[in-house]
Protein backbone atom coordinates (compact mmCIF):
# COMPACT_ATOMS: atom_id res chain seq x y z
CA UNK A 1 0.00 0.00 0.00
CA UNK A 2 1.26 3.48 -0.80
CA UNK A 3 2.32 5.34 2.32
CA UNK A 4 0.05 8.28 1.42
CA UNK A 5 -3.00 6.01 1.25
CA UNK A 6 -2.68 4.35 4.65
CA UNK A 7 -4.97 5.48 7.50
CA UNK A 8 -3.61 8.35 9.58
CA UNK A 9 -3.85 9.01 13.29
CA UNK A 10 -6.42 11.70 13.96
CA UNK A 11 -3.84 13.48 16.11
CA UNK A 12 -1.21 13.74 13.35
CA UNK A 13 -0.33 17.39 12.83
CA UNK A 14 0.78 19.15 9.67
CA UNK A 15 4.40 19.10 10.82
CA UNK A 16 4.27 15.44 11.82
CA UNK A 17 2.77 14.55 8.46
CA UNK A 18 5.51 16.42 6.57
CA UNK A 19 8.20 14.74 8.68
CA UNK A 20 6.69 11.27 8.20
CA UNK A 21 6.49 11.61 4.41
CA UNK A 22 9.98 13.08 4.22
CA UNK A 23 11.54 10.29 6.27
CA UNK A 24 9.52 7.60 4.46
CA UNK A 25 10.99 8.89 1.21
CA UNK A 26 14.49 9.01 2.64
CA UNK A 27 14.80 12.76 2.06
CA UNK A 28 16.96 15.08 4.14
CA UNK A 29 15.82 18.53 5.21
CA UNK A 30 18.26 20.02 2.71
CA UNK A 31 16.81 18.01 -0.16
CA UNK A 32 13.33 19.38 0.56
CA UNK A 33 14.20 23.03 1.16
CA UNK A 34 16.95 23.45 -1.49
CA UNK A 35 17.40 27.22 -1.93
CA UNK A 36 13.77 28.21 -1.27
CA UNK A 37 13.91 28.44 2.53
CA UNK A 38 16.07 27.28 5.42
CA UNK A 39 16.45 23.85 6.96
CA UNK A 40 15.90 25.47 10.35
CA UNK A 41 12.50 26.77 9.25
CA UNK A 42 11.38 23.35 7.96
CA UNK A 43 12.58 21.79 11.20
CA UNK A 44 10.45 24.31 13.11
CA UNK A 45 7.46 23.41 10.91
CA UNK A 46 7.92 19.71 11.58
CA UNK A 47 8.07 20.37 15.33
CA UNK A 48 4.87 22.43 15.14
CA UNK A 49 6.60 25.68 16.08
CA UNK A 50 6.08 27.41 12.72
CA UNK A 51 3.48 27.25 9.96
CA UNK A 52 4.42 27.70 6.30
CA UNK A 53 2.50 29.90 3.89
CA UNK A 54 0.42 28.29 1.17
CA UNK A 55 3.18 29.18 -1.31
CA UNK A 56 5.77 27.28 0.72
CA UNK A 57 3.34 24.41 1.30
CA UNK A 58 3.08 24.06 -2.47
CA UNK A 59 6.87 23.87 -2.69
CA UNK A 60 7.06 21.28 0.10
CA UNK A 61 4.23 19.21 -1.39
CA UNK A 62 5.88 19.19 -4.82
CA UNK A 63 9.25 18.13 -3.38
CA UNK A 64 7.60 15.35 -1.36
CA UNK A 65 5.54 14.17 -4.34
CA UNK A 66 2.16 14.80 -2.76
CA UNK A 67 -0.57 17.48 -2.66
CA UNK A 68 -1.17 20.48 -0.41
CA UNK A 69 -4.58 19.03 0.53
CA UNK A 70 -2.92 15.87 1.75
CA UNK A 71 -0.44 17.78 3.91
CA UNK A 72 -3.24 19.88 5.43
CA UNK A 73 -6.02 17.30 5.73
CA UNK A 74 -4.32 13.91 5.80
CA UNK A 75 -6.12 12.42 2.81
CA UNK A 76 -5.64 12.59 -0.92
CA UNK A 77 -7.88 14.90 -2.95
CA UNK A 78 -8.47 12.23 -5.57
CA UNK A 79 -10.16 13.13 -8.83
CA UNK A 80 -13.26 14.74 -7.30
CA UNK A 81 -11.93 18.28 -7.58
CA UNK A 82 -10.70 17.78 -11.13
CA UNK A 83 -14.11 16.39 -12.10
CA UNK A 84 -15.81 19.38 -10.48
CA UNK A 85 -13.67 21.79 -12.50
CA UNK A 86 -14.28 20.05 -15.83
CA UNK A 87 -18.02 19.71 -15.22
CA UNK A 88 -18.18 23.41 -14.40
CA UNK A 89 -16.27 24.33 -17.55
CA UNK A 90 -18.55 22.21 -19.75
CA UNK A 91 -21.73 23.61 -18.21
CA UNK A 92 -20.45 27.14 -18.66
CA UNK A 93 -19.68 26.52 -22.33
CA UNK A 94 -23.21 25.10 -22.67
CA UNK A 95 -24.64 28.39 -21.38
CA UNK A 96 -25.62 27.18 -17.89
CA UNK A 97 -23.73 29.40 -15.43
CA UNK A 98 -25.93 28.60 -12.41
CA UNK A 99 -25.36 24.89 -12.77
CA UNK A 100 -21.68 25.56 -13.41
CA UNK A 101 -21.37 27.35 -10.06
CA UNK A 102 -22.90 24.38 -8.27
CA UNK A 103 -20.64 21.92 -10.06
CA UNK A 104 -17.50 23.93 -9.25
CA UNK A 105 -18.01 23.99 -5.47
CA UNK A 106 -15.78 21.00 -4.56
CA UNK A 107 -12.82 22.60 -6.37
CA UNK A 108 -13.12 26.23 -5.30
CA UNK A 109 -11.21 25.92 -2.02
CA UNK A 110 -8.35 23.87 -3.44
CA UNK A 111 -4.87 25.19 -2.67
CA UNK A 112 -3.22 23.07 -5.35
CA UNK A 113 -1.91 24.80 -8.45
CA UNK A 114 -3.32 25.12 -11.04
CA UNK A 115 -6.55 23.35 -10.09
CA UNK A 116 -7.80 25.85 -7.53
CA UNK A 117 -6.97 28.89 -9.62
CA UNK A 118 -8.62 27.40 -12.73
CA UNK A 119 -11.78 26.67 -10.75
CA UNK A 120 -11.99 30.19 -9.34
CA UNK A 121 -11.45 31.83 -12.74
CA UNK A 122 -14.25 29.63 -14.08
CA UNK A 123 -16.37 30.70 -11.10
CA UNK A 124 -15.74 34.35 -11.95
CA UNK A 125 -16.74 33.74 -15.55
CA UNK A 126 -20.03 32.19 -14.40
CA UNK A 127 -20.67 35.14 -12.07
CA UNK A 128 -20.10 37.60 -14.92
CA UNK A 129 -22.66 35.68 -16.99
CA UNK A 130 -25.13 36.13 -14.14
CA UNK A 131 -24.45 39.87 -13.89
CA UNK A 132 -22.48 39.64 -10.63
CA UNK A 133 -19.52 41.55 -12.00
CA UNK A 134 -18.22 43.11 -8.77
CA UNK A 135 -17.92 39.74 -7.07
CA UNK A 136 -16.22 38.32 -10.16
CA UNK A 137 -13.77 41.24 -10.30
CA UNK A 138 -12.58 40.54 -6.75
CA UNK A 139 -11.97 36.89 -7.55
CA UNK A 140 -10.11 37.71 -10.76
CA UNK A 141 -7.92 40.31 -9.05
CA UNK A 142 -6.77 37.72 -6.52
CA UNK A 143 -6.19 35.04 -9.16
CA UNK A 144 -4.23 37.44 -11.36
CA UNK A 145 -1.66 37.76 -8.58
CA UNK A 146 -1.46 33.99 -8.27
CA UNK A 147 -1.13 33.40 -12.01
CA UNK A 148 1.48 36.13 -12.44
CA UNK A 149 3.45 34.59 -9.60
CA UNK A 150 3.65 31.40 -11.68
CA UNK A 151 4.37 33.39 -14.86
CA UNK A 152 1.72 31.38 -16.72
CA UNK A 153 1.09 33.27 -19.99
CA UNK A 154 -1.67 30.93 -21.17
CA UNK A 155 -3.71 31.43 -18.00
CA UNK A 156 -3.11 35.18 -18.09
CA UNK A 157 -4.59 35.20 -21.60
CA UNK A 158 -7.60 33.26 -20.33
CA UNK A 159 -8.07 35.59 -17.38
CA UNK A 160 -7.86 38.68 -19.59
CA UNK A 161 -10.53 37.22 -21.88
CA UNK A 162 -12.80 36.43 -18.93
CA UNK A 163 -12.37 39.98 -17.58
CA UNK A 164 -13.68 41.30 -20.89
CA UNK A 165 -16.77 39.13 -20.47
CA UNK A 166 -15.82 36.85 -23.36
CA UNK A 167 -15.34 33.12 -23.72
CA UNK A 168 -11.91 31.68 -24.36
CA UNK A 169 -12.25 29.53 -27.48
CA UNK A 170 -9.81 28.52 -30.17
CA UNK A 171 -10.53 29.09 -33.83
CA UNK A 172 -8.61 27.33 -36.56
CA UNK A 173 -6.52 24.26 -35.80
CA UNK A 174 -7.38 23.50 -32.18
CA UNK A 175 -5.41 20.25 -32.21
CA UNK A 176 -2.22 22.05 -33.17
CA UNK A 177 -2.88 24.69 -30.53
CA UNK A 178 -3.24 22.06 -27.80
CA UNK A 179 -0.12 20.22 -28.93
CA UNK A 180 1.85 23.46 -28.83
CA UNK A 181 0.52 24.18 -25.34
CA UNK A 182 1.48 20.64 -24.28
CA UNK A 183 4.99 21.23 -25.60
CA UNK A 184 5.21 24.55 -23.72
CA UNK A 185 4.00 22.87 -20.51
CA UNK A 186 6.55 20.08 -20.91
CA UNK A 187 9.40 22.56 -21.27
CA UNK A 188 8.16 24.40 -18.19
CA UNK A 189 7.89 21.20 -16.16
CA UNK A 190 4.11 21.58 -15.81
CA UNK A 191 3.04 17.93 -15.97
CA UNK A 192 -0.60 18.64 -15.08
CA UNK A 193 -1.04 21.04 -18.00
CA UNK A 194 0.92 18.82 -20.39
CA UNK A 195 -1.44 15.92 -19.65
CA UNK A 196 -4.51 18.14 -20.00
CA UNK A 197 -3.51 19.41 -23.44
CA UNK A 198 -2.53 15.99 -24.76
CA UNK A 199 -5.91 14.66 -23.63
CA UNK A 200 -7.69 17.54 -25.37
CA UNK A 201 -5.71 16.95 -28.58
CA UNK A 202 -6.45 13.24 -28.48
CA UNK A 203 -10.21 13.79 -28.04
CA UNK A 204 -10.27 16.29 -30.91
CA UNK A 205 -8.38 13.89 -33.16
CA UNK A 206 -10.88 11.13 -32.33
CA UNK A 207 -13.99 13.17 -33.12
CA UNK A 208 -12.86 15.23 -36.12
CA UNK A 209 -11.74 14.05 -39.56
CA UNK A 210 -8.13 14.61 -40.63
CA UNK A 211 -7.48 18.05 -42.11
CA UNK A 212 -4.46 19.98 -43.36
CA UNK A 213 -2.48 21.62 -40.59
CA UNK A 214 -2.87 25.37 -40.35
CA UNK A 215 -2.02 28.15 -37.98
CA UNK A 216 -2.39 27.85 -34.26
CA UNK A 217 -5.69 29.72 -34.40
CA UNK A 218 -6.95 32.67 -32.47
CA UNK A 219 -8.99 32.61 -29.30
CA UNK A 220 -12.16 34.64 -29.03
CA UNK A 221 -11.35 37.86 -27.22
CA UNK A 222 -8.07 38.45 -29.00
CA UNK A 223 -5.84 35.98 -27.13
CA UNK A 224 -3.76 34.04 -29.63
CA UNK A 225 -2.84 30.42 -29.53
CA UNK A 226 0.84 29.78 -28.75
CA UNK A 227 3.54 29.64 -31.37
CA UNK A 228 6.60 27.45 -31.27
CA UNK A 229 9.68 29.07 -29.78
Amino acid sequence: MDEDARPMEETESLGQRIRRIRTDRGMSLAKVVRDDFSRAFLNQVEMGKARPSIRLLRVIAERLGTEVEYLLEGHEAGVERELALEKGRVLLLQGEPRRALLALKPALNSYDWPLGSDARVCQAQALISLGRKEQAAQILAHERQEIELHNDRHRIERLNTVERGQEFRYQGDAVKAHLQLADRAQRAGQNHDELEHYRAARVLLEVTPPHPSGGGGEAVGGATAPTQT
